[in-house]
């Protein structure tokens, strides 16, 4: 089976792509090795180096935030597992308390994120399926998936714009913001940008190129490749590759090196502190 994305207007194989994938997943596992040496050894703040000479134990750190997750004792706000998971992780009711408007942006691009992740590995298994010889139609299956994309996608990059004009306009957020938070945010939105660019492209070479109704709203093709510019067309598999590429190195394996991380540290912080601030 091959892919849409390719080189000089050849596909790329299954295999080719799942290799790709592979090393994605390898450098993501190691990345997060990484981090829990670091934790296992006192440092928990991004950024930091363990001191000199300080040693740690993985499987001692799980064990004592099991042991601190379960206990009654110590700092913890009195909350429930579940409701903390959902309040505070889940829900972000902390930032909602702070910033209504910070609120929402984290919210876009937290659904976006978790939910474009989600639709991705739906579509691999559903490949995995249909090539282990459980017959189905998976273009089928592909075009249901279309519309929860593009909305989740739109959701992210609204969330993304959202935290660009934030840096650019309020000088308390642009005085915080220094040259990495920005190449992250920049890198962010190529991945999105692209995205939308390699979604319009497909479907224009393969014909789908006139709609009316919601899909003129949803399916605007038109609109991300400039009318269907012949660039676009005679490069369409070379920008699903780049997104590809962008999505699984900056948007999946890069998380345990950079200030991504939050999204796993911030809500382990919060479910062993049994919740957010009351």
């Amino acid at each position: 089976m091959d892919y849409f994305s390719g080189i000089a207007g050849v596909s790329l194989t299954f295999v080719v792509m799942m290799s790709v994938c592979a090393i994605a997943i390898l450098l993501l596992i190691f990345g997060l090795y990484l981090d829990l040496k670091k934790w296992s050894r006192g440092v928990v703040s991004y950024g930091l180096e363990p001191e000199e000479g300080k040693s740690g134990s993985i499987i001692a750190f799980i064990k004592a935030y099991w042991k601190q997750l379960t206990s009654h004792e110590g700092v913890h706000h009195g909350q429930s597992f579940w409701k903390s998971l959902i309040l505070d992780v889940c829900l972000q009711r902390r930032t909602f308390r702070a910033s209504k408007g910070r609120w929402f942006m984290h919210m876009l691009i937290f659904i976006g994120w978790m939910g474009l992740f989600a639709l991705s590995g739906l579509m691999f298994a559903a490949e995995l399926t249909h090539m282990a010889g459980v017959h189905f139609d998976i273009e089928a299956f592909r075009t249901m998936l279309q519309f929860p994309n593009q909305i989740l996608g739109y959701m992210l990059l609204i969330g993304v714009l959202i935290a660009v004009v934030r840096r650019l306009f309020i000088p308390k957020v642009r005085q915080n913001t220094n040259s990495y938070d920005s190449v992250l945010l920049i890198t962010l939105l190529i991945v999105v940008i692209t995205g939308f660019v390699a979604h319009a492209g497909r479907y224009i070479v393969m014909g789908a190129s006139a709609f009316t109704g919601i899909d003129a709203i949803f399916y605007d093709y038109e609109i991300w490749t400039l009318g269907g510019m012949m660039f676009f067309n005679t490069y369409v598999k070379e920008l699903a590759l780049t997104h590809s590429i962008l999505a699984l190195f900056v948007g999946l394996a890069f998380i345990p090196y950079s200030k991504y991380i939050h999204m796993i540290t911030s809500p382990l912080t919060i479910l062993v502190n049994k919740g957010g601030e009351k």
